[in-house]
């Protein structure tokens, strides 16, 4: 195996196990949630979103401290975070202790993402990275679309406790791997870390706007408590820009999305973090409480969206490549808005799996695994070769703000759908609502016409 294999097939398992941590929550959250049931549904939320919102705040100084430190530094440190975690998530005895090793994890999350693109863009040359992106989107892609089926057999079999013990082991193993495998890199004029006070802005607006959202279900959005967290988040938004613009390191570097198609390509990226995220969630307890499956039933009807993202994940890379993301993408997610439409046509309380079930689940599997990747390969396509690892945390941030607020959005539109008994009818909201993020997503995609374009040139990000 040549080194640039090595390399990618190492930072791509690690991934994995990121993205095979946060499907695994889906499926775990239930059991969670009914070992802790007289734990308020906002406090147990946290467990679901505090990963995300630390992920998206931290994911640029990351990327920065990456391109400052040493890439491999960081992202073998962030192997050390995100297993140290993980332990301590199996082992909490209580809700408060369980999302304070959640936010361990997201720590090592988000040092692990912009390290390991910024190995693959540092590794191979520009012409292939569509393609190498597209490999690690696959892999991280279909594990994280395994992670449900594997999960839901921990979690029924044992406990939700082995969801997170299951990465132990491959943290460890990657981070020995890590140590012989890859060569040190690092940008000679990076500059100081960003803005502290801009990463807390993100976090804060982000905790803010997914609180809301998911006590929207039982606030409703025109009571003064939505309101109020609504309103932080645009005041935290708001000052996060103002700091952006005037800090001499800034959290966010507004002049990366000076081109028109990276401003697009960001809100197509915050639009997959919604369907990524949510949909998963949804599903989950569609499985479970609309047609009354056990965790371990629902896990395996996930396995079609699995055998979509390995089939057609790495082939769409490289159709990325030599056709520009619009022409992948655009179709890719009208898949998604399909898949939508199919089951709020057709779901109904009676199970239907030929008719209703693999229908959607394939076409939302074409949609994550090519839309995912789609993203990042887009962004590469724009991202300064000085400073890979910055920009490829922005996608990734934006990314995760998207998440964020598809898990508050799947949470506040399903709520606690088993205490109710109004059958699939309480999820046909949700069918909606992501419906819409797919249409979002195609449209945002229509400009990008990146066939035959390297890399954005003229400006430099300033230091």
């Amino acid at each position: 195996m040549t080194s640039e294999r090595r390399i990618l097939a190492l930072v791509s398992t690690a991934s994995a196990v990121s993205a095979l941590d946060l499907s695994l929550m889906f499926v775990a959250y239930p059991s969670i949630r009914a070992d802790f049931a007289d734990v308020p549904l906002s406090l147990v939320s946290w467990v679901l979103t505090t990963y995300t919102i630390v992920a998206a705040a931290l994911l640029i100084p990351a990327g920065r401290l990456a391109d400052r430190v040493g890439r491999k530094r960081v992202f073998l440190a962030s192997l050390v975070f995100f297993t140290v975690g993980s332990l301590s998530c199996a082992l909490a005895p209580n809700v408060p202790l369980l999302i304070t090793a959640r936010f361990v994890q997201a720590i090592g999350g988000a040092m692990l993402t912009p390290s390991a693109l910024a190995l693959i863009m540092s590794a191979i040359s520009i012409e292939r990275r569509a393609w190498a992106i597209g490999v690690w989107s696959t892999v991280t892609g279909a594990i994280s679309t395994a992670a449900p089926t594997i999960g839901a057999l921990l979690v029924q079999q044992a406990s939700w406790r082995w969801a997170f013990l299951l990465n132990v082991p491959i943290g460890i193993g990657c981070f020995i791997v890590g140590r012989r495998v890859l060569d040190e890199s690092t940008d000679p004029d990076a500059g100081p870390l960003p803005d502290p006070l801009g990463v807390l802005l993100v976090m804060g607006g982000i905790a803010a706007l997914a609180y809301g959202v998911v006590q929207s279900s039982a606030w409703g959005w025109a009571d003064r408590g939505t309101l109020t967290c609504l309103g932080l988040a645009v005041v935290a938004l708001i000052w996060l820009v103002q700091r952006c613009a005037t800090h001499p390191s800034p959290v966010i570097d507004l002049r990366v999305f000076r081109p028109w198609l990276f401003r697009v390509n960001a809100i197509a990226a915050v639009a997959v973090g919604v369907l990524f995220w949510g949909i998963f969630y949804v599903f989950v307890q569609f499985l479970t409480v609309g047609w009354g499956y056990s965790i371990a039933g629902a896990g395996l009807l996930l396995i079609p969206m699995t055998i979509v993202a390995s089939l057609i994940g790495v082939p769409a890379g490289g159709w990325m490549d030599r056709y520009g993301h619009r022409v992948v993408m655009v179709p890719a997610s009208l898949c998604f808005v399909a898949a939508m439409g199919w089951l709020l046509a057709w779901a109904t309380d009676r199970p239907q799996i030929l008719f209703v079930w693999l229908p959607a689940a394939v076409l939302a599997g074409v949609t994550n695994a090519v839309c995912f990747s789609g993203v990042n390969s887009a962004g590469a396509k724009t991202a300064p070769p000085e400073a890979l690892g910055v920009t490829a945390g922005i996608i990734q941030t934006v990314i995760r703000i998207g998440g964020t607020v598809g898990a508050a959005l799947g949470i506040a539109l399903v709520g606690d759908a088993a205490r109710t008994t109004r059958g699939v009818a309480a999820f046909r909201s949700s069918f909606i609502v992501f419906g819409v993020a797919g249409v979002v997503m195609a449209l945002c995609s229509i400009p990008l016409v990146t066939a035959g374009r390297r890399t954005q040139r003229g400006y430099r990000i300033p230091r």
